[in-house]
C-alpha cells in the first residue's frame, strides 16, 4: 500500500469519472489519498470528497495564485472551516514567483497569516514554491520559530535547498514529473536525500508521468513513480512503499476511518 499525499480530485478534470478514478486508485494499493485544497471553495469540495469516500482525506489552504483575493474576510472563512472541520494539513499555501499573478508582497502576507493558522491549530503545512526558495525558506524560519512542520510539495530544488528544509524539521515531496526525461537533476536529488524525508505524491490532474506525459495524472499513476524512485536508488519497490508511506502516516496523522 501507498500514499497519495497530494491530488486535488475536486477539480473538473475528474467530474466526467471522480468515483472511477478513486476506485482505481483502491485497486493499484493506493491506501490514502490526502486531496489539498487551494481556496474557500475547494476546500469545501475537498472536504465533501472526504465525508463522502473513507480514504481521502481533506486539508485547507490558500494558493498563492489566488493571494491578490486574500483579505480579512477570507482568513475568517478559511479559520472557521478549520475549526469545523479538524483538516489534516494547513496547505497549498506558499509562494510562487514563476506565473502567479498576485504580488510578491500579497503572497508573503498570505503565506504568513497561514503558517500563523497553523501553528494556532497545530496543523502541519503544505507548502508550494516556485522560483522562490529564498523568501520561502525566509518566511518558514521567521515565522515557524522551530515550532511549524510541514513538507514543501512538488520539490524542485536542489540538494542544498533540501538539506535546509530537513535542518527546519521539514519534509520533502516528489511528484510524477521525476520521471521525465529533463528531470535528471532532480532525480540526482531524490537518489541522493534520506528516504524517511520524502513523500511521494501525484498533483493530479496536474504532471502526469512521462508513459502519459501530457494526459491527466491520477492517484493511481503514484505506481509509476514508486517504481522509478525503487529503481533510481536500487532498492525493492516494497521499500519505498513501506518508509514513505509510514512518513506520511505520521506526518498527516492519517488512520483507517470508521
Amino acid at each position: 500500500m501507498i500514499i497519495d499525499t497530494h491530488c486535488h480530485l475536486y477539480m473538473d478534470a475528474f467530474d466526467l469519472d471522480r468515483e472511477a478514478v478513486i476506485a482505481r486508485a483502491k485497486e493499484f494499493g493506493i491506501q490514502y489519498m490526502v486531496n489539498v485544497g487551494i481556496d474557500g471553495p475547494t476546500n469545501r469540495a475537498s472536504y465533501e470528497l472526504a465525508l463522502k469516500y473513507k480514504t481521502i482525506f481533506h486539508t485547507a489552504g490558500f494558493h498563492p495564485h489566488s493571494a491578490g483575493e486574500f483579505n480579512d474576510a477570507e482568513f475568517a472563512a478559511v479559520r472557521s472551516f478549520v475549526q469545523e472541520t479538524k483538516p489534516v494539513a494547513i496547505g497549498e499555501i506558499g509562494l510562487d514567483y514563476f506565473k502567479s499573478q498576485s504580488s510578491h508582497e500579497d503572497q508573503k502576507k498570505t503565506f504568513v497569516q497561514m503558517i500563523g493558522l497553523a501553528l494556532e491549530q497545530d496543523l502541519p503545512v503544505i507548502v508550494h514554491s516556485r522560483e522562490a526558495f529564498a523568501d520561502t525558506y525566509e518566511i518558514l524560519k521567521k515565522e515557524g520559530q522551530g515550532k511549524l512542520r510541514g513538507v514543501m510539495h512538488c520539490f524542485s530544488y536542489d540538494e542544498a535547498a533540501a538539506k535546509a528544509l530537513f535542518d527546519l524539521g521539514f519534509l520533502i515531496s516528489f511528484t510524477c514529473n521525476l520521471t521525465f526525461k529533463n528531470a535528471v537533476s532532480l532525480a540526482e536529488v531524490a537518489r541522493a536525500v534520506p528516504l524517511d524525508k520524502i513523500m511521494l505524491e501525484t498533483d493530479s490532474p496536474y504532471l502526469a508521468p512521462q508513459i502519459f506525459r501530457g494526459k491527466r495524472n491520477e492517484p493511481c499513476c503514484l505506481t509509476h513513480l514508486a517504481d522509478f524512485l525503487a529503481e533510481k536508488r536500487s532498492v525493492a519497490r516494497e521499500e519505498i512503499e513501506r518508509v514513505t508511506s509510514e512518513t506520511a502516516r505520521l506526518f498527516f496523522s492519517l488512520k483507517d476511518r470508521p
